[in-house]
C-alpha cells in the first residue's frame, strides 16, 4: 500500500510502499520493520528518581534512514509517512540529520515537530523567540536502536543528551530529576502554558509516562486552555482515566488499565486488522469480543452500579467502532 500522506505539489518526495502492521504504528517498508513509539500511560506514582521533560504541543515523528533512498523519511505515530514533514525537514535540516544517519543508519530519532509550515502551527512566536524555530522546528525526545531487542531499544536519558550534543541536534528541554510529586508540581508551575505538562522517564529510558496539565485541573487550572476545561460526565471521566492508567476513586475506579491489559487490547485490534483484510463478515463478532474484553478488564478495577456499566459498555463500543472505522479507511488508501 502507498504510505504517503499530507502530500501536495510542493512536498514531492519518493513513492513509499509498505504495510502498517499494527494499530500502534508498527510499519514495514523497504524490508525494514519500524517499531512503534509506545502508548504512554499516565504517571500515577513517583517514588524514585525520574527525569521530567517538557511536553511539547507538536506531533510525534519517527525519523528513519532508508538506505535505498539514501535519505530519511518522517513516519507519523500511526505508521504513515508524512510527505509534508519529510520534505520540510529535508529542506531545512538535511545536512544535520544526514550527518547523524551516516554514522547511525539503524537508529531512529523520535521527535516532536512544530512550526508555521508543519502540521502543528501553534505558539509560533514563543518557539521562534526561544528556540529560533519559525517555519519548522523539532525536539528529539528519544532515540531507538533497531538492532536491539524491543525492550532494550530506548537509550538512557544521559545517552540521548550526549548523542544530541555530539551531532548538534535539538533535544527536548528537561526540568530535572524528581523523586516526588511535590517537587515536580512546583517546577511545572514555573513553565510556560504553551507546554502540555511533562513526560516523565526512568533514567535508563525503559519506563516512559505522561503527566498532563489537563489531567490535573485541580493543580494546573491556570495552564489549561479554557476550551479544554469543560464539565465531563462521570462516565467520560471513568473511561478517560481508565485508558490513561490511573484511578478515579471518587467514582469507584481503584486503578487504571495495566500495561498488560493495554497490550492485550492492542493485540486484539491488530487481529481485527487481519479480519478486515480476510473476512469482513466477522467484523461485528470480533468487535463484540474486544468490547467484552475491555468490560472484563474495567470491572476488575473497581465496583460500579449496573447503569454505570451499561453506559461504559456503550462508550467502549463507540471507541472500538471508531478504531475499526480508521482501519477500514486506511485499507482504502
Amino acid at each position: 500500500m502507498n504510505l504517503l500522506v499530507n502530500k501536495n505539489e510542493e512536498s514531492q518526495i519518493e513513492q513509499i510502499e509498505g504495510e502498517i502492521l499494527s494499530t500502534t504504528g508498527r510499519v514495514k517498508l523497504f524490508g525494514m520493520e519500524i517499531p512503534p513509539y509506545p502508548k504512554l500511560m499516565h504517571l500515577s506514582s513517583l517514588d524514585k528518581g525520574m527525569v521530567a521533560q517538557k511536553k511539547v504541543n507538536g506531533y510525534n515523528v519517527r525519523l528513519v534512514f532508508v538506505s535505498q533512498l539514501e535519505n530519511f523519511i518522517a513516519v507519523l505515530r500511526g505508521g504513515y509517512v508524512c510527505a509534508k514533514t519529510t520534505y520540510i525537514l529535508r529542506k531545512n535540516f538535511q545536512d544535520l540529520f544526514i550527518k547523524f544517519f551516516r554514522e547511525n543508519p539503524k537508529k531512529i530519532l523520535c521527535m516532536e515537530v512544530i512550526g508555521k509550515k508543519t502540521l502543528a502551527n501553534v505558539h509560533i512566536d514563543y518557539y521562534n523567540e526561544n528556540y529560533g524555530f519559525e517555519d519548522v522546528g523539532y525536539f528529539v525526545f528519544d532515540i531507538m536502536d533497531m538492532e536491539k531487542q524491543e525492550n532494550e531499544r530506548f537509550f538512557s536519558f544521559e545517552d540521548v543528551k550526549n548523542i544530541c550534543n555530539k551531532y548538534g541536534l535539538q533535544i527536548i528541554p528537561d526540568l530535572g530529576v524528581f523523586e516526588n510529586f511535590d517537587e515536580l508540581n512546583k517546577k511545572l508551575h514555573e513553565i510556560s502554558n504553551v507546554f502540555e505538562g511533562a513526560v516523565v522517564k526512568s533514567l535508563d529510558g525503559k519506563e516512559i509516562l505522561k503527566y498532563r496539565f489537563s489531567n490535573r485541573p485541580d493543580l494546573f487550572g491556570d495552564k489549561i486552555p479554557k476550551r479544554d476545561i469543560r464539565e465531563k460526565s462521570e462516565e467520560d471521566r471513568l473511561v478517560g482515566h481508565f485508558f490513561q492508567g490511573y484511578e478515579e476513586k471518587e467514582l469507584g475506579l481503584e486503578s487504571g488499565i495495566s500495561q498488560e491489559e493495554m497490550g492485550g487490547y492492542q493485540k486484539m485490534l491488530d487481529q481485527m486488522g487481519e479480519v478486515i483484510k480476510k473476512d469482513k463478515t466477522k467484523i461485528g463478532e470480533e468487535s463484540r469480543k474486544i468490547v467484552d474484553y475491555l468490560m472484563n478488564c474495567f470491572e476488575k478495577h473497581g465496583k460500579f452500579e449496573k447503569k454505570v456499566l451499561e453506559k461504559i459498555e456503550k462508550m467502549f463500543s463507540q471507541k472500538v467502532g471508531s478504531q475499526i472505522g480508521k482501519m477500514l479507511r486506511a485499507e482504502k488508501r
